[in-house]
């Protein structure tokens, strides 16, 4: 039965992928030098800096190290080299930091886990560090050259006409000469187009993320108006699925996640979804990209006109959530010994998520000295980094001010109500264990008599002698506690403690008239220092207590007048403090008290809860970020905290900013900072948007690298298309759903992903677009799919995050809780981004583990009978059942061999843990058909 089940699902894998190739090849993050240098300037060179360069760099060389440079490192000191690139596990250096051996660096404390795993990752990359920076780690003044305003992505947007073609009947829109031009020139031509049934599959996952139903498909194929194209990418782009799908990618972007890592105990943001939400509802709004991004760096500080929906403070209110781009971060900022570190990787993290997501820049490579290879010094990082410094995370109130202030109110009277509470249980145990302390005679004897008794009694228990007595059990066990530790035994004791030495030697004497009446002299002179300790106390604070009533008003209070140490610490010993035997919990003291002061203590309680009742639940709040006091930030020189260089006055980066620029003056200059970013003038904004938004629809970027518009970064292979683009979309008002439609409505996004021999040939990584690129579904498409069709789906929008394994989940994968401390397991075997990074595209892996999880998980099983009950209530025919289920996951009829197929396995298939037909739908769910995409 098993080899028939693997038997089917590996032919219906093969079977229901058309004769196409296997999905495109993804552009891989930059390797080499690129990867590797960028590692060393975020993860290691900052950690050298922290912990080394004390003894070992800026010159200095203890012990004849020198960890200036990688020459240096690899010459090493006394002991030889410290390190062997590419093998961290024959490397002095990781030794010495993991504490390994007699050498322990640094001398001061080991370093934490994740720096040591970032040496070793360091090591096992081969140790690469780029070249020398300049003398003393700056560009001199910070000033940049006339050149570097030269390079293609600091250039103003050119004004591109769309070139003529040959083929002037092929293009659609502007889009099309660009593409066909440059196809022209390379000797390629455009394969044929995509068949209604692909395209319709296609634009759907594009901008919904769901596959089309099957009466969609034969709606969209049947429909013979010129413009069926055009309405249904009307009717994507209005649905509120829309958000929901590009919120993802920009998610991704954001480094959305709703925790912080790295901590033994995660800090949670239980308010992030706020975040997620807020973008999905931007998005199905249209929120022009300009606002997109200032409200997302200083929404808090925009003072605009009430929209036709909200007014003034409404709208500020509804903007808060924005913040959670920077106020999310991965970073735990702590108040202890390292909270200068935390915060500056709190900076760091946010100058590197924004200068990445909006600008496509590596700005952060610029901590320690000018950035290697970009026209962007030490001082542009620090002015960014002032600009973070002199703001806040807070959790702002989402509700009115009046609303706001009435719950605080309400939660400070809880306060005082809770602490009058507390206080009174506290003087009510107190004053059981004082009343307990007038028996400290009778307890002393019934341990006495148990000691005695028990030598003849084996099996007695004190709490039977005790209770015998008329005593409380629990005291009596506290009591001989306290009493078993003689050498420790406070003075007043003594005269008991010396009574029991003399009769030690003795058997049982609980019979013995003179050692009971011995016992009970030694027990009656502690009880009479322990209750005159008592009586002093209460004295005193019963005539501080009348001092008090007879003041007249506005007399000042006196100082409260305090005991005699002894008399404190033997209250102590035998009251007050935790360990001693009368000391009784708040808990214990109701159980003993009588029934007035319950009575009176559980008024009290119901008070509280009444208080609790009335201010109803808390508000609802957004993480998010305010000013705060402003200031600005001296460059750290190789980014080290103690040696500082020239201020750096808050500002922009100059290559983006014009000769004259002034440093930002507005509070902490966030919102200097988001209009500067949002601007039009810049030309880096538009450029990188527009791309992240080709390269969802295309599976590559026109500029391969999306968050690196830089030197390291790939060149666009189609400039003015890239400028064209931004241009358009900056002239739309920045409007995202007009951009969608202007690529979606091209000739090239509508290709077919066919082969061509002279495409093959000429340009195998079709980076000139001569067809559409395959594309595999991210994880959040193909598991909203599989719920989808198997008629599990829920579709309800926002609110709070459900973790993702729960049985009963069945929402969108977007309200999945996204973890950093522990990111669920079928996001991470699947590719979901390292949330703890902004990330400018998904790395597809195919590994074994994904195959198992589909043959074998519980989330699989479950769909497949889900939707093989589905089929069955369609219909009791088989035929009719496979054509349904091919209709409606795949949008066509299943071709003659697989129904043929199909057939056989039912007439051969025996029954097991899934029917024939769960594990034929089970086949049809796992088939490659349904997770790529065309």
């Amino acid at each position: 039965m098993c080899s028939i089940r693997y038997w089917l699902l590996a032919w219906i894998t093969l079977s229901c992928t058309p004769a196409l190739p296997a999905a495109e090849p993804v552009a891989k993050p930059p390797a080499g030098d690129e990867a590797g240098n960028e590692f060393f300037e975020r993860q290691v060179r900052p950690l050298l800096v922290r912990h080394c360069y004390a003894c070992h760099g800026g010159g200095r060389a203890k012990g004849g190290l020198s960890l200036d440079s990688r020459a240096a490192m690899l010459a090493g000191g006394e002991s030889g080299a410290v390190m062997a690139p590419g093998k961290p596990d024959e490397s002095l250096l990781l030794a010495a930091v993991e504490y390994a051996g007699d050498v322990q660096m640094p001398p001061d404390g080991k370093l934490a886990d994740d720096e040591i795993a970032a040496l070793k990752q360091w090591l096992a990359l081969g140790a690469p560090w780029p070249e020398q920076a300049p003398a003393g780690g700056q560009r001199a003044g910070g000033e940049i050259a006339a050149a570097d305003r030269q390079f293609w992505s600091f250039q103003p947007l050119g004004d591109f006409a769309p070139p003529a073609v040959k083929d002037a009947t092929w293009p659609r829109n502007a889009i099309d000469h660009f593409v066909l031009a440059r196809l022209e020139s390379e000797a390629l031509q455009p394969v044929a187009a995509a068949d209604r049934r692909t395209l319709i599959r296609r634009a759907s996952f594009d901008l919904i993320g769901l596959p089309p139903t099957a009466a969609e498909v034969d709606a969209f194929v049947g429909d013979e108006r010129p413009d069926a194209y055009e309405q249904l990418l009307d009717r994507l782009l209005a649905s509120p699925h829309y958000g929901e799908r590009w919120a993802r990618h920009w998610l991704d972007v954001a480094r959305y996640g709703e925790d912080q890592a790295h901590t033994f105990q995660a800090r949670l943001y239980p308010n992030g979804y706020r975040y997620r939400d807020w973008v999905v509802e931007a998005l199905n709004r249209d929120l022009p990209y300009d606002r997109f991004v200032i409200e997302q760096i200083a929404g808090d500080l925009v003072d605009d006109a009430p929209g036709e929906r909200r007014g003034a403070e409404e709208e500020h209110r509804a903007r808060l959530p924005a913040l959670g781009f920077f106020a999310l971060g991965p970073v735990y900022y702590a108040d202890n010994a390292c909270k200068s570190k935390a915060k500056f990787d709190e900076y760091d993290d946010r100058i590197d998520t924004l200068a990445r997501g909006f600008l496509g820049l590596t700005v952060a490579c610029a901590r320690c000295h000018d950035h290697k290879f970009d026209p962007i010094s030490t001082r542009d990082y620090y002015a960014l980094a002032g600009v973070i410094a002199s703001s806040e995370y807070c959790e702002a109130p989402l509700a009115p001010p009046e609303v706001v202030a009435r719950y605080d109110a309400a939660q400070v009277k809880i306060k005082q109500a809770e602490e009058a509470f507390k206080q009174a249980r506290e003087r009510e145990a107190r004053r059981l264990g004082e009343s307990l302390a007038l028996e400290t005679d009778q307890y002393l004897l019934a341990i006495w008599t148990f000691d005695h008794r028990r030598k003849s009694q084996p099996e007695l228990k004190l709490t039977d002698v005790a209770r015998q007595a008329g005593l409380d059990a629990g005291i009596a066990e506290r009591w001989q506690k306290s009493l078993t530790n003689r050498e420790a035994a406070p003075a007043w004791l003594r005269p008991w403690l010396e009574m029991l030495e003399q009769q030690s030697a003795a058997g049982d004497l609980s019979s013995d008239p003179a050692a009971m009446y011995a016992a009970a002299e030694a027990a009656a002179t502690v009880q009479a220092v322990v209750a005159s300790a008592v009586e002093r106390r209460r004295t005193l604070e019963e005539e501080y207590e009348a001092t008090l009533a007879a003041l007249a008003e506005g007399q000042p209070r006196p100082q409260k007048p305090s005991l005699d140490p002894a008399v404190a610490e033997l209250l102590k010993q035998a009251i007050d403090d935790r360990n001693a035997p009368l000391f009784l919990t708040q808990e214990q003291a109701v159980k003993l008290t009588d029934d007035g002061r319950r009575q009176k203590l559980a008024a009290m309680q119901a008070e509280i809860e009444a208080l609790k009742t009335a201010a109803g639940e808390k508000y609802p709040v957004a993480h998010s970020v305010k000013e705060g006091q402003a200031a600005n930030l001296r460059v750290h020189l190789r980014g080290s905290a103690t040696d500082l260089g020239d201020e750096a006055p808050r500002g922009f980066l100059a290559v983006l900013s014009p000769a004259d620029a002034k440093p930002f003056a507005e509070g902490s200059g966030r919102l200097e900072l988001a209009r500067a970013t949002a601007s039009r003038d810049n030309p880096l904004t538009a450029r990188v948007f527009v791309n992240r938004v080709w390269q969802h629809h295309f599976g590559r970027g026109l500029v391969g690298t999306p968050s690196n518009f830089g030197l390291l970064g790939e060149r666009p292979t189609h400039p003015e298309l890239l400028d064209y683009l931004a241009g358009r979309f900056i002239a739309s008002g920045w409007s995202i759903k007009r951009l969608h439609r202007l690529i979606m409505l091209s000739a090239t996004y509508r290709l077919g992903s066919g082969w061509q021999a002279a495409g093959q040939e000429r340009d195998p990584d079709n980076r000139w677009l001569w067809r559409m690129n395959r594309r595999r579904l991210d994880v959040e498409a193909w598991r909203d799919t599989l719920l989808a069709v198997a008629g599990h789906l829920d579709l309800t929008m926002g609110g709070p995050s459900q973790k993702l394994d729960d049985a009963g989940n069945r929402r969108r994968t977007l309200y999945a809780a996204v973890s950093r401390h522990q990111l669920n397991p079928m996001l991470r075997l699947f590719d979901f981004p390292d949330p703890n990074l902004t990330t400018e595209r998904r790395v597809i892996t195919t590994v074994p583990m994904q195959q198992l999880f589909v043959l074998n998980s519980e989330f699989m099983t479950r769909q497949a009978k889900a939707l093989a009950a589905r089929l069955a209530q369609a219909s009791p025919d088989d035929e009719a059942r496979l054509d349904l289920a091919y209709r409606r996951l795949f949008g066509r009829s299943p071709h003659e061999r697989e129904r043929q197929f199909v057939r056989e396995f039912l007439a051969a298939a025996a029954g097991g843990a899934l029917s024939p037909w769960e594990q034929v739908a089970q086949a049809l769910l796992s088939s490659n058909e349904l997770v790529f995409v065309d």
